[in-house]
């Protein structure tokens, strides 16, 4: 039973889940990080959200994937970097429930995680195939639809970082249970609470669900991705459409007006791109794998980290991990050349 079915009963009758999470994820305060900054600092663990592989994604792809099963597909179709943690997580679990997973990736800049996410990638047998820009994505993955619905499959598509209403869903859900855990007494109510923002669903849903429960905390939204995918605009869209799906799927659920009120977009820690590293990410998983011994990586969650280290202000702020801690599988005798060509450059030295 997720909070959010606690806090509208009206759900458990329309909104299909499928249990992949094991939540709710914990929260701990940061002493010797607090002390070096000089303020209150907290942490939500969503690295644990999975058994098999964690983060933020394994939230949205409680629905996502129950709605798959509901539709009858036999397949899903995702999209995301080479390195991408969603399109990772989505191939482990919807082959854990019987559906086949093609993903249609794209290039980024390299380093030794891509090369392994890559090689995990061919350990669970998902269907990779290379686009160059975002045309040819859509193209391939009319194409990919295209022939399996032929062969009578029928496909299920999932948006890049499962960010659509849906998805979304799942960090709206998020927001409930942290709202549970400040009611229990498991941290005070944060006056910040940071994170990456990539494709705007966790922190859209974050946004909708603390308004819903009532917790006035402020989002500073860290961008780690273009202005149109993860900016204001995109996460108003997001926000009145994930809105609309809940009220349309139990009325007792409000429509909400003014969708920017809880969030700070910033953009002073992008750098020069989507996963380019910045010195102040590198500092920040540095810092906090020093105090703390916690595990962050540069292309998002570090960049949050930095926008929370810049403004080092007085109050209480929650950092919120969405990144996997899981031990990825270790390297199998599965050849590199069954990667698309465009990919094999990833494994040079991995």
């Amino acid at each position: 039973m997720r909070p959010i079915f606690r806090a509208y009963p009206g759900l458990a009758d329309t909104l299909p889940m499928v249990s992949l999470a094991e939540l709710p994820t914990p929260l701990n305060r940061l002493p010797r990080f607090s002390e070096q900054l000089n303020t209150n600092i907290w942490l939500k663990h969503d690295e644990l959200t999975g058994e098999l592989y964690g983060g933020n994604k394994v939230r949205k792809l409680e629905f996502l994937l129950a709605d798959a099963l509901e539709q009858g597909c036999t397949d899903v179709i995702t999209y995301g970097a080479a390195g991408s943690n969603h399109a990772l997580a989505t191939s482990i679990y919807a082959q854990q429930h019987g559906l086949g997973c093609h993903v249609v990736i794209t290039d980024q800049p390299d380093s030794p995680k891509v090369g392994k996410t890559l090689r995990y990638h061919l350990q669970l047998g998902t269907h990779l195939v290379h686009a160059g820009n975002y045309p040819e994505v859509l193209a391939t993955a009319a194409e990919i639809k295209q022939h399996l619905e032929t062969d009578g499959r029928r496909v299920y598509d999932i948006p890049f970082g499962g960010s659509s209403a849906l998805g979304t869903i799942g960090f709206v859900n998020a927001a409930l249970e942290l709202a549970e855990q400040i009611v229990a007494g498991d941290m005070p109510e944060p006056d910040r609470i940071y994170l990456a923002c990539g494709t705007s669903g966790s922190v859209t849903g974050l946004s909708l669900g603390l308004r819903l429960a009532g917790i006035g905390s402020q989002i500073i939204a860290t961008q780690v991705t273009p202005p149109a995918i993860s900016g204001p605009a995109a996460h108003c869209r997001l926000f009145n459409d994930t809105n609309l799906l809940l009220h349309t799927l139990d009325n007792a659920i409000p429509l909400l007006k003014d969708p920017r009120i809880n969030v700070m977009h910033r953009d002073d820690e992008f750098g020069a791109g989507y996963a380019h590293e910045t010195a102040s990410a590198a500092d920040a998983v540095q810092l906090i794998a020093r105090l703390e011994d916690v595990r962050l990586e540069t292309t998002y969650t570090g960049k949050a980290l930095a926008a929370l280290i810049k403004d080092s202000e007085t109050g209480t702020a929650l950092f919120w991990n969405t990144y996997n801690a899981q031990p990825y599988k270790e390297a199998g005798s599965q050849a590199s050349a069954a990667l698309p060509p465009e990919l094999q450059k990833y494994i040079h030295n991995n």
